[in-house]
């Protein structure tokens, strides 16, 4: 329903560029923080052109959901990514690796959730630490104002690299 209603403005010349629906906690630069979206948030988000969704909850989460996540984001056209936190999975730094690999590969809107976006916003505090040594508080480059933990950073940032 949202896409055609984007799509009928955009023949008016008004356009949805943001993926903002109530689940968008924040956005900094073309990467925005969810928490666990709905089937019509992943409308909104399809038709404002986000490319690719980043899911960090863990597996186990992710099958309690009342819809198939991978298969409803795909179905709306974008790219589905399991990066699991917590669980099982505990924090991978792997996943900010894969992250920068991920965002440099990509030129549209990514939305990276977890139930509350909290994970998320870890994810992407510790790729923002990895790939530019000016950011002191990744937290505050990205506006987040929701929890904030020190340790959860730490262990998804990866090691320096001695080149």
């Amino acid at each position: 329903m949202t896409a055609l209603l984007a799509s009928l403005l955009s023949i008016f010349g008004v356009s949805m560029t943001q993926p903002d629906t109530a689940s968008i906690t924040n956005t900094h630069e073309n990467v925005s923080i969810a928490a666990q979206p709905s089937e019509a948030d992943l409308d909104v988000w399809a038709a404002n052109g986000t490319r690719v969704v980043v899911n960090t909850r863990s597996m186990q989460e992710t099958a309690g959901l009342s819809f198939d996540m991978r298969a409803a984001v795909e179905s709306r056209g974008m790219r589905y990514v399991e990066m699991p936190i917590g669980g099982p999975h505990g924090a991978d730094p792997q996943h900010t690796i894969d992250l920068a690999a991920l965002l440099a590969d990509n030129d549209g809107p990514v939305v990276m959730h977890c139930r509350s976006g909290m994970r998320a916003a870890h994810l992407y505090g510790a790729h923002l630490i990895s790939t530019d040594s000016r950011v002191a508080d990744p937290f505050d480059t990205m506006s987040w104002t929701g929890p904030q933990s020190g340790d959860m950073l730490r262990a998804l940032t990866p090691p320096a690299s001695e080149d």
